[in-house]
């Protein structure tokens, strides 16, 4: 379950460098759960359903091959920017998708990765 603050819930990913859009997306329904965008040239609902699209296909993929590593997360690349997909297990029945666009010529890949990571991981905790 999300927490109830959801409108300041991806304040940590909107402090990565070269931030454009994120979303928190139910895995099941493609539905937004939680956004924040500093642009307003990218679509949140295409973005979210493109990203549900690609965890589902990877969640399978990775469900038939037979590998001890667990998928972290995908970049998708594009000329002008970056997609970041990451999937979260919230409870055996929930599973959401952290979708977030970076700018490509502003975003260190790196440290983007590092602080969506430790924003994962606060949903564990």
């Amino acid at each position: 379950m999300l927490p109830p603050a959801t409108d300041t819930l991806l304040d940590p990913v909107t402090m990565i460098d070269g931030f454009r859009l994120a979303g928190l997306i139910d895995a099941s329904t493609g539905m937004v759960l939680a956004s924040a965008q500093d642009v307003c040239d990218l679509s949140l609902a295409t973005a979210a359903a493109g990203a549900t699209d690609i965890a589902g296909v990877l969640s399978h993929l990775t469900g038939a091959m037979a590998v001890s590593d667990e998928l972290e997360d995908v970049m998708v690349t594009f000329s002008n920017h970056f997609q970041l997909i990451r999937t979260l297990q919230l409870t055996p029945t929930q599973t959401v998708i952290l979708l977030v666009i970076l700018d490509r010529g502003r975003a260190n890949l790196a440290l983007a990765r590092h602080t969506i990571r430790n924003f994962c991981a606060s949903f564990a905790a």
